[in-house]
């Protein structure tokens, strides 16, 4: 963190939710010609980028969001994803989960702002 008690953060690609993960993946390199550069069959989660830098990541539809308008989330990157998230809820936003680390070697977490728009927060190891 810096002096003036700014926590720096950076871009990383929107997220598009999707109920067929396959398919949207196919659309998005059909129509408008994103091209994979990586793909977690696990997740499932797919990045893709177009030729002049437009990136996103497409990611299958927890149970809880396949119900809700919110199919796009806006994703930032921070060096310290707790510290963000406790600005956040100082601030007046609600966070949708704590910090976390999933073993694989990241942290994440989420939040809302106060009118209830959807962001991801990553650190930097996040692939």
């Amino acid at each position: 963190m810096s002096n003036t008690g700014l926590i720096p953060i950076r871009p990383r690609e929107t997220v598009i939710l999707a109920r067929d993960f396959d398919r949207l993946v196919t659309w998005y390199q059909t129509a408008l010609d994103f091209q994979l550069t990586k793909r977690f069959d696990e997740l499932p989660y797919a990045n893709l980028e177009t030729e002049g830098g437009v990136a996103i990541g497409i990611g299958s539809a927890p149970p809880d969001i396949l119900n809700t308008d919110a199919t796009v989330i806006a994703q930032i990157e921070t060096d310290d994803v707790a510290a963000l998230l406790q600005r956040v809820l100082a601030a007046g936003g609600m966070i949708q989960g704590p910090e976390r680390d999933d073993g694989g070697g990241f942290c994440f977490g989420s939040f809302r702002d106060p009118e209830g728009n959807s962001w991801w927060v990553v650190d930097a190891a996040c692939p």
